[in-house]
């Protein structure tokens, strides 16, 4: 009996225990120094396509995983910026968009008062050589 737990733990280990590593591909300031929008690709391993998150933080503050304002994948042409202070456009040429919400407030700036409104904007007349420009 004992064997056999120790096995079935192995082969779960091994395959169904597949962590997602997370690395920042571009940090952006908000035009007032506030607030960083942070772009995020999530590479769960080699049968799984590239999952790109956007975050908001308060400026310099480390991202909180689950918090992601947007979620996607099969990305193609992403482009972030802030066109003004509290808007920050993401613009794309093709995604599948898994998650978007388009606000982010905190109680760490300013107690919710401090709203950042998200435009998605597809850019479909934009051909771009399948890559993620950030």
């Amino acid at each position: 009996m004992n064997k056999l737990i120790i096995i079935a733990t192995a082969v779960f280990i091994i395959f169904g225990c597949n962590p997602v590593s997370r690395e920042e591909l571009k940090r952006t300031t908000s035009p007032d120094s506030i607030v960083d929008a942070v772009l995020v690709q999530a590479n769960g391993g080699a049968t799984t396509s590239f999952i790109y998150e956007l975050y908001v933080v308060k400026k310099g503050a480390k991202i909180t995983e689950g918090s992601a304002l947007l979620r996607a994948d099969h990305v193609d042409g992403l482009l972030i910026g802030w066109s003004q202070s509290k808007l920050l456009d993401i613009k794309y040429a093709e995604a599948r968009i898994h998650h978007f919400t388009n606000f982010w407030h905190s109680k760490d700036v300013n107690n919710f008062k401090y709203v950042v409104e998200l435009r998605l904007i597809p850019q479909h007349d934009t051909v771009i050589n399948n890559d993620v420009r950030h």
